[in-house]
């Protein structure tokens, strides 16, 4: 079975928003600290040290800022196309997961290219080593045997975290 290209397209940016969103979520944290704890440390410890670690912090932080800025607009994006996408997980055997994703997604393709919401749905087998952390955790602890989550809403409260 051929998959659709927006799916393709969905799914990458989807996990790509994911990836970046973590680091940059934890970036302000990072900051924070060096700020309260590592940047007085060392003026009074390491003083010749302190700038040139305040140096890589700025770059660092340019760099963070650029990605936040990057995520937002390519979820703004995103999030112009992608109405809802569900993700349903159930277990076929012990190793192996039933992984389905539905996509409902704004595609210009109607009458007079009025846009038209179209449903995408995808299956795959997924071995449970592959299964996200928080997921197995939650299979394992609750003793699961199916797991839906909303992704749209997930990322949604994600993008509210970077500022």
């Amino acid at each position: 079975m051929a998959i659709d290209p927006i799916t393709v397209l969905l799914i990458s940016a989807i996990g790509l928003t994911v990836t970046a969103t973590a680091i940059v979520s934890f970036w302000h944290q990072i900051l924070q600290w060096g700020e309260k704890n590592l940047f007085p440390w060392l003026e009074k410890h390491r003083p010749t040290v302190a700038p040139y670690v305040r140096q890589a912090f700025s770059r660092v932080d340019n760099v963070a800022t650029n990605v936040r800025r990057t995520i937002k607009e390519a979820w703004q994006k995103l999030s112009q196309y992608l109405l809802q996408q569900v993700v349903k997980l159930n277990r076929k055997t012990s190793n192996t997961w039933v992984q389905e994703v539905t996509s409902w997604v704004i595609e210009a393709s109607g009458y007079n290219n009025k846009p038209v919401v179209k449903e995408i749905r995808t299956e795959q087998e997924v071995l449970w080593d592959e299964l996200p952390e928080d997921v197995r955790k939650a299979f394992l602890q609750r003793k699961e045997t199916s797991f839906e989550q909303d992704v749209t809403d997930t990322r949604k409260e994600e993008m509210a975290l970077v500022h």
